[in-house]
């Protein structure tokens, strides 16, 4: 199946949230992998900590040196129920970022395994940067890479090294996209123009859904027709027809999002941009 890597160029756009909210409405079966070396967020936030944590991504980490399969079987003896759907799960990240550098050799088996799985993978793996405990391998392991992002210069410019350095490790920028969190700001044509890769989708900014993926908290129910989880759906379409043209499904049906439970969550905010174009130094790419 494929591999969808999701990274940020930093200042919290919300990758884990946007990661969950494509989960969520993926219309066959789906894995939400925290390959982030910051450290996973989904059990302290969407769970709330009221689920038992199971020890994901450092248990597929022990197995890296006994071959694929038996990594491949790890990583699906560590996946955690994301809803009650029986087709999301998740794969809990690391619990400190201390435990990065340690992971470092394992990354090639892990990215492989995650590569191998009979469902497609959502890989949150956070800001994006360089250095020996970044999940280089699933980057380049991937089907393609979104790089999530407000659409302001603030992120427009943390944005471009890193789609330059993506573009090194992929060869090119072909398997690269943008997923945009809020239309206050840049226009897409505008971002496009000066990052060289293509807006394939954008969110909305929708503060009481994302206080409940990414804190648990806030009633659950009826999670599916909030605005958020509708541009999700439609997002993914675009993302599997734009990015892998070659094994688009269907479109989720209404209704299947299979999620109870009430939680209680705080409200992210919102960031908005200008709406002038971007200086001549962001487009050349000549940050200063």
């Amino acid at each position: 199946m494929a591999m969808y890597v999701l990274a940020s160029p930093g200042g919290a756009p919300g990758v884990t949230t946007t990661a969950l909210a494509l989960a969520l409405t993926w219309p066959r079966p789906v894995i939400v992998a925290e390959c982030d070396p910051a450290c996973g967020d989904i059990l302290a936030g969407l769970f709330a900590g009221h689920l038992a944590a199971p020890r994901g991504l450092t248990g597929v980490a022990f197995e890296a040196g006994r071959g694929a399969a038996a990594v491949a079987a790890e990583v699906v003896a560590q996946l955690a129920p994301l809803d009650d759907s029986g087709s999301r799960t998740f794969l809990a990240g690391i619990s400190d970022p201390r435990q990065a550098p340690r992971l470092a050799p394992a990354w090639p088996a892990i990215a492989r395994a995650l590569a191998s799985q009979a469902a497609d993978v959502l890989a949150d793996c956070g800001r994006l940067d360089a250095g020996d405990g970044q999940p280089a391998s699933v980057l380049t392991e991937a089907t393609a890479v979104l790089m999530v992002l407000r659409p302001t210069l603030r992120q427009v410019a943390g944005a471009r090294p890193r789609i330059e350095h993506l573009a090194e490790l992929l060869g090119g920028t072909e398997r690269i996209g943008l997923l945009l969190v809020g239309d206050q700001g840049h226009e897409p044509k505008e971002i496009t123009a000066a990052l060289g890769v293509p807006v394939v989708a954008t969110l909305p900014v929708d503060a009481k859904t994302a206080g409940v993926l990414s804190d648990g908290q806030g009633q659950r129910v009826g999670l599916g027709r909030r605005p958020l989880l509708r541009a999700a759906r439609t997002a993914g379409a675009a993302i599997r027809r734009t990015l892998a043209p070659g094994r688009a499904a269907e479109p989720a049906r209404a209704g299947d999002l299979g999620i109870t439970g009430a939680w209680r969550a705080g409200d992210p905010g919102r960031e908005g941009g200008p709406s002038a174009a971007f200086p001549a130094d962001v487009v050349a790419g000549g940050l200063t």
